[in-house]
């Protein structure tokens, strides 16, 4: 796996614990705050950034559709996801 995908996975990661962590703390929060939080708080560049924005956005619509799923399920399933986040960003950025 190149490497600029591994950091993106892990990334997208990072972005996704923090994106439920900031739910939990903030149970009221819409999702809007939230991924203003997280744009804040990922330090990276293009589209680097975009895939963990993009998986901490799945993360928060996960837990909003299935409140009893616990974060470990949810984390889970966008590291399963997390390969098809990138391939549909690189077939968005394509087309533009």
């Amino acid at each position: 796996m190149p490497e600029q995908t591994q950091n993106s996975k892990m990334l997208m990661m990072v972005a996704a614990g923090k994106a439920l962590d900031y739910k939990k703390t903030n149970p009221d929060a819409h999702s809007s705050e939230i991924m203003q939080h997280i744009v804040n708080y990922i330090d990276a560049l293009g589209h680097v950034k975009i895939s963990a924005i993009a998986a901490a956005d799945r993360a928060i619509r996960y837990k909003e559709q299935n409140p009893k799923a616990n974060d470990k399920e949810i984390m889970q399933r966008i590291m399963d996801e997390s390969s098809e986040i990138l391939e549909t960003l690189e077939e968005y950025k394509k087309s533009y």
